[in-house]
């Protein structure tokens, strides 16, 4: 598919006509194999392209990938979608394909479900804010408007038998890690792992197929991207998610690293308007079993405690309880599906949904 008929094809979806500013989109390709040299990365926003590459070329340790997510309000089905540039890069093995679409899928049953498709070919093309992207050779594209309102994931994958759409209308402005995007803000999360985060929380719509079995509901959806220059099992170990509950809608990054430092990234919007966002007040704790700090490899928590600090606003807590998990890859990584309870204190709280997970990346005790 042509990326004119990519980007049409998620604006017919959005079902009006925008005359967007005049822009020259950027074209960019990656072949399914490492090249030679230094990459160069960057780890600032710039006036434009937030959810564009951030790596110029990737060798054989350089990665990108684009994430999406979609959790039912029932919290009984759920999709992650991946698109990864240099798997290996970023996953520490070798055993993924250069550049390949992954697909994890939590049916109603309870049934767990991995597939993914190797790319010869990742073409990206970036206008104004948004990116659109397709997997050649995969059946797996996905199309994103200039500013950030619409994200359309198409499927056609054959060797898996999936086929469908994906639509995620936002609904909480993006933002860089600590505060707005704006230009030269860090979009930094540690010293080695960058972080765009273009929907924090949007109005979901899944219309899929899976051997034959309908994948059709709505829910809470989520787009980011990120990249670096070494593994991220080498990164260190961190609890990440985003819940919307309410009028508002949260997404956490808590990291540390392998000298030990912890960086806390912290995001709230309320109604669509950012409430917070900010870094080194907001912390994520383990709750129930296991929920020792630092965590442990085989030690999952049974749900999370998050407390964020934002001066003025008041302070935010939100308890999460794990209702399923939806990937485990032992002894050091586990994704959920989770309900959610929380608000400001001394205000209302609500309930919701939320999708997280926890990484630890070293194999022994910190420094």
């Amino acid at each position: 598919m042509h990326f004119t008929s990519l980007w049409a094809a998620a604006l017919c979806l959005l079902g009006v006509t925008i005359a967007w500013p005049v822009y020259t989109p950027t074209l960019k390709t990656f072949p399914s194999y490492p090249l030679n040299g230094t990459s160069t990365i960057q780890y600032a926003a710039k006036a434009l392209d937030f959810d564009g590459p951030k790596v110029d070329f990737f060798n054989a340790s350089a990665f990108q990938w684009w994430y999406f997510d979609v959790v039912s309000d029932d919290l009984k089905e759920s999709i992650v979608l991946i698109f990864f540039t240099n798997g290996p890069g970023a996953t520490g093995t070798n055993a993924l394909p250069f550049n390949i679409a992954e697909a994890n899928i939590q049916l109603s049953n309870g049934t767990l479900v991995a597939v993914g498709a190797a790319a010869t070919e990742l073409a990206i093309n970036t206008v104004l804010e948004g990116s659109s992207g397709v997997m050649n050779g995969t059946g797996y594209a996905w199309g994103g408007t200039p500013d950030l309102s619409y994200y359309g994931i198409t499927v056609d994958d054959k060797l898996n038998n999936l086929q469908g759409t994906i639509q995620i209308y936002s609904d909480a402005p993006s933002h860089a890690s600590c505060g707005p995007a704006t230009p030269g803000a860090s979009l930094l999360v540690s010293n080695q792992l960058g972080w765009a985060n273009s929907i924090p929380d949007g109005t979901a719509i899944v219309d899929l197929t899976y051997n034959g079995i309908p994948l059709k509901y709505t829910g809470r959806g989520y787009h980011d991207s990120n990249w670096g220059a070494i593994p991220m099992e080498i990164m260190g170990t961190y609890y990440w998610g985003h819940a919307r509950f309410g009028p508002y809608a949260i997404v956490w990054f808590d990291m540390l690293d392998l000298e030990g430092v912890e960086h806390q990234l912290g995001y709230l919007s309320e109604n669509g308007r950012i409430l917070a966002n900010s870094c080194g007040s907001l912390t994520v704790r383990g709750t129930g079993a296991n929920s020792t700090y630092p965590p442990s490899a085989n030690q999952s928590p049974t749900g999370f405690h998050i407390v964020y600090d934002m001066g003025h606003e008041g302070t935010l807590e939100v308890n999460v309880t794990n209702t399923e998990i939806i990937q485990i890859e032992p002894p050091l990584y586990m994704r959920w599906v989770g309900s959610v309870v929380g608000g400001i204190q001394g205000k209302e709280t609500y309930e919701g949904v939320s999708l997280y997970e926890w990484m630890i990346g070293y194999s022994g005790p910190l420094p």
